[in-house]
């Protein structure tokens, strides 16, 4: 087994573990982001970067969207997989990576996702200019130009609507004090059910935070899915009352 582990680059082995699964045995999308999450921490962490470095300065990383594909073939409970990141590049307030997975000898890539980075001030909650400190140990080039992410579709307000709420929990909640990024996509999948989630697999997906649900709230997933001549596709929506926290569209195979 191969292993980059350089300043831009860094790859680990992953054993999949029962939990990780979901009833098809294969990972389920929120813990392809808390996968892909424990990566970008190791990656951090090999360079001197572990969350007590980055917290005194007042702030932390926050994902504001992720773009990814996973291929139909996906790996099972009990295999060994290999996570890795790329620190693409960065600006004065955006940084970009890439994340992928992959059986452990390269062969198979099951997936491939990008996201967009910003730093946050723990006081404020607000975003702040990222800390040289914290970035420059990657050597990713400066950006003048930050490449966005696809937007999602918005949810048709006026369309077939699938509705069901979540209480935001003490443990929906992580050490930067906000509801977990994999969290949210626990909330936007679940709404369509067991049999539509048990017949049908993600292929593409691309979601944008756009507010933070906080503790003790409602939250309210919206769903519309549409039947087209490439397949399903569904778009949703997360929100408290008037407020949209975020927004997703996803492709099916």
């Amino acid at each position: 087994m191969e292993l980059k582990q350089e300043a831009q680059t860094f790859e680990m082995p992953h054993l999949l573990t029962y939990y990780e699964c979901d009833e098809t045995s294969h990972p389920s999308l929120s813990m392809i982001l808390s996968m892909i999450s424990m990566v970008s921490d190791e990656h951090s962490m090999s360079l001197g970067m572990g969350t007590k470095e980055i917290q005194s300065t007042g702030g932390t990383w926050v994902v504001s969207g992720y773009e990814g594909h996973l291929s139909a073939k996906q790996p099972s409970f009990g295999e060994t997989v290999i996570l890795g990141t790329k620190a693409v590049s960065y600006n004065r307030f955006f940084a970009v990576r890439d994340f992928w997975i992959t059986d452990k000898e390269h062969q198979i890539e099951y997936a491939r996702i990008r996201s967009i980075f910003v730093f946050m001030n723990l006081k404020t909650r607000r975003m702040q200019s990222i800390p040289l400190a914290l970035i420059e140990p990657f050597n990713a080039p400066v950006a003048k130009r930050i490449p966005r992410l696809k937007r999602p579709q918005k949810l048709d307000e006026n369309g077939s609507i699938i509705k069901k709420n979540y209480q935001v929990r003490y443990f929906d909640l992580d050490a930067n004090h906000h509801v977990n990024n994999a969290r949210y996509f626990d909330w936007l999948l679940d709404p369509l059910g067991r049999d539509f989630l048990r017949e049908n697999q993600i292929k593409r997906f691309n979601l944008q935070y756009l507010q933070e649900a906080r503790n003790g709230e409602i939250v309210e997933s919206k769903v519309n899915k549409l039947q087209t001549n490439n397949g399903t596709v569904t778009y949703h929506q997360i929100g408290v009352d008037k407020q949209v926290d975020a927004i997703a569209e996803i492709e099916w195979y």
